[in-house]
């Protein structure tokens, strides 16, 4: 599955959201306990995470009655090395001699 780009950093753009994913890092989560993380609703929390499956950030499995959310790491892994590859272009272009106006 291709990774899109646009649709991490759209996912990653909310404080909150980010909050979740740096919470997952840890460790599996179930919705209620990232909600206890965060100072919004319940329902606000499950339409961050939301967001965050479909950029495939995050992944959710159904255990009894409570959904766990896992962090899917290879989104951000693509995010960082796109970030890499443009910074290593930037670094190594040319520029423009400023006196040779």
């Amino acid at each position: 599955m291709a990774i899109e780009i646009g649709a991490v950093l759209t996912a990653l753009a909310d404080a909150s959201r980010r909050r979740i994913v740096t919470r997952l890092a840890q460790g599996p989560a179930t919705t209620g306990q990232l909600a206890e993380l965060l100072p919004i609703s319940r329902p606000a929390v499950s339409q961050h995470l939301k967001i965050l499956q479909t950029a495939d950030v995050v992944r959710t499995t159904l255990t009894g009655r409570h959904r766990w959310h896992e962090l899917n790491p290879e989104p951000l892994q693509s995010l960082a090395a796109w970030s890499l590859d443009v910074a290593a272009l930037h670094s190594t272009s040319t520029t423009p001699d400023a006196s040779a106006s």
